[in-house]
């Protein structure tokens, strides 16, 4: 028992020095954390000369956000602890980023990635593909034949924009849609929170663990909401005899077979959803 406490003793010691230690050092840097991320950064941009019709963009650590304006182009950077290849051809501009973790040169901590985003701005009519791990997409007004995501953290609002297929894949994922409409939308989050109000789907399928969904005065033909944890309240423009109901779990609305083929299919285990028709 004595050498047990010895042993408490010289553990308790040993971590209040480190804390000692700790505290000194943030102070002698102000508690600047950023400081911590001694990677070097350099700023680019790169402007496409020629119309661009697909957009590629692969981040292995850097932020993007995306928005639209009159030209496409990519403000970005170079880090001595990564490398970014930018190339335009034939129509396609193509983004890579490619990471090499080393902390004894640039420091355990890739804090100064949040302060420096890459930007990408883009045009209507284009296909849009983003791989990467945080991403704040905000766009207004334009048009997309096809649009895909596959992210970590995504922060998605998209306001009066058409697609022909929109596919989102996040592990956490805020998503808005205001106005908007798609062919097929296809959304898998194990995070969710979904917004869409007076947009228009033929179809839009929505996949998660933790689903937390609005959907307000929207107009579609099939709807597909799956869930482990769903919070939903779903609003549609439409008469609900036309409509077949199908659920699967507790909390959910009265099963119904419509006059037609357009089907709202709910499933879920722990459940709060409300369905209307207006």
């Amino acid at each position: 028992m004595k050498r047990t406490s010895k042993f408490l003793a010289v553990g308790a010691a040993v971590l209040i020095i480190g804390v000692v230690i700790w505290v000194i050092g943030m102070s002698i840097i102000g508690w600047d954390f950023y400081r911590l991320d001694n990677t070097e950064y350099t700023a680019r941009s790169y402007a496409c000369e020629d119309e661009v019709k697909s957009i590629s963009v692969s981040l292995s650590s850097f932020p993007l956000t995306v928005k639209r304006g009159e030209r496409v182009s990519l403000d970005y950077y170079e880090a001595d602890n990564s490398e970014v290849f930018v190339e335009e051809k034939d129509g396609v501009l193509s983004v890579v980023e490619k990471y090499q973790y080393s902390p004894f040169k640039s420091g355990l901590f890739n804090i100064g990635r949040t302060s420096h985003k890459f930007t990408l701005t883009v045009v209507s009519g284009a296909k849009l593909e983003i791989n990467g791990n945080n991403s704040d997409i905000s766009i207004e007004d334009a048009d997309f034949e096809d649009f895909s995501m596959h992210s970590t953290n995504a922060n998605i609002r998209f306001t009066r924009v058409k697609f022909g297929k929109l596919n989102i894949k996040s592990t956490n994922c805020d998503l808005t849609l205001n106005g908007c409409k798609a062919s097929g939308m296809t959304v898998k989050s194990t995070n969710l929170d979904i917004t869409a109000k007076n947009c228009e789907f033929d179809s839009a399928v929505i996949d998660g663990t933790n689903v937390d969904c609005e959907l307000e005065m929207v107009k579609l033909n099939m709807l597909s909401l799956d869930a482990v944890n769903l919070d939903a309240d779903i609003e549609i423009v439409g008469n609900q005899n036309e409509y077949t109901v199908q659920t699967s779990g507790r909390g959910m609305p009265a099963h119904r077979t419509g006059t037609t083929d357009k089907l709202i299919k709910l499933s879920g285990t722990n459940n709060d959803v409300d369905l209307k028709f207006v």
